[in-house]
């Protein structure tokens, strides 16, 4: 384990922790849920246990392809920066025309006791977006890093992924009637029709040309 892995995984994490389904989710608790404060926090809790799951299941799952494939882990690294040039292609061209935001809703049967198990559906359905989590994993293996310091790493990586919307959901607790009106115009800010947006869609682009980039010079 050396310390140009641990700050590459660290940033990762940090890019996994700005996941705006979870972020919304919370939002959405805040202002909609009976009991947002008992609701909230099963809900990361159920989303942080699941995501830690995937994350071990993949690094064993992953680790024991790679045990039995010659050259799986350099696969794998192709297929990830293909499949993240892709994403960003097709988001790029969603955003050069008009699409309807449907905007976010809290479940009717979300409360207290619904809350954990609804985390873990909401973390398992928002897997497409895991490209970071997977590269994770991937850099352990490659790094041929033990077992037990990948777990820990992992568990890390975990705290690091949840920590944004913990800290929303404890400062919406905390503030509540202070930042209602702030939330409320956040979430009504995605709804309705959203027209093209170029220099969104030429962000993505650039990214796609960048992914493309590491594919053919780094990855090979």
């Amino acid at each position: 384990m050396t310390g140009g892995l641990l700050w590459g995984l660290t940033g990762l994490a940090l890019l996994d922790s700005v996941n705006a389904a979870t972020i919304w989710i919370v939002i959405v608790i805040l202002l909609g849920a009976k009991r947002p404060a008992p609701t909230g926090w099963a809900f990361m809790l159920g989303a942080a246990v699941s995501f830690l799951a995937l994350a071990l299941m993949f690094y064993f799952g992953l680790s024991f392809a790679d045990s039995v494939l010659d050259d799986f882990t350099l696969w794998l690294r192709r297929l990830l920066f293909a499949g993240l040039a892709t994403a960003l292609i097709v988001m790029g061209a969603r955003r050069l025309r008009p699409r309807e935001r449907k905007g976010f809703t809290l479940p009717p049967w979300v409360n207290a006791w619904s809350a954990l198990p609804f985390g873990v559906l909401a973390t398992v359905g928002d897997l497409p977006n895991a490209f970071p989590m997977v590269l994770a994993v991937e850099r352990l293996i490659a790094a041929d890093v033990a077992a037990p310091a990948a777990v820990a790493v992992l568990v890390g990586y975990t705290l690091v992924y949840a920590l944004p919307s913990a800290l929303i959901l404890a400062a919406g607790l905390a503030f509540n009637e202070e930042l209602r009106d702030r939330l409320e115009s956040m979430l009504s800010g995605h709804t309705g029709t959203v027209g093209p947006s170029p220099k969104t869609a030429a962000a993505c682009f650039t990214g796609a040309a960048a992914s493309l980039a590491v594919l053919v010079f780094w990855v090979g």
